[in-house]
């Protein structure tokens, strides 16, 4: 979901990204202890916001991991003489 109050998300580093959800997710289950509904809910979609730009990077990262192992082919791995 997008969120006009958050910043460029594809700025971001990976690392901070990871520390960022790991932050969010620390607060999301602190306002749940505390009765706190509405700010959970808040937390939630940047959480998610956070988690789908992680998501989307690893699955470029595959795919650029896929094509060059493709392009590789297999006959660099099997050497018979």
């Amino acid at each position: 979901m997008f969120n006009p109050l958050l910043p460029d998300l594809s700025k971001i580093k990976d690392q901070d990204l990871e520390n960022k959800i790991l932050d969010l997710s620390k607060k999301y289950h602190a306002a749940l202890r505390l009765g706190q509904g509405q700010i959970a809910n808040q937390i939630v979609i940047t959480l998610e916001a956070f988690k789908d730009e992680l998501h989307q990077r690893q699955a470029e990262s595959m795919k650029r991991l896929s094509a060059k192992q493709k392009e590789q082919g297999v006959d660099d791995l099997i050497n018979v003489d």
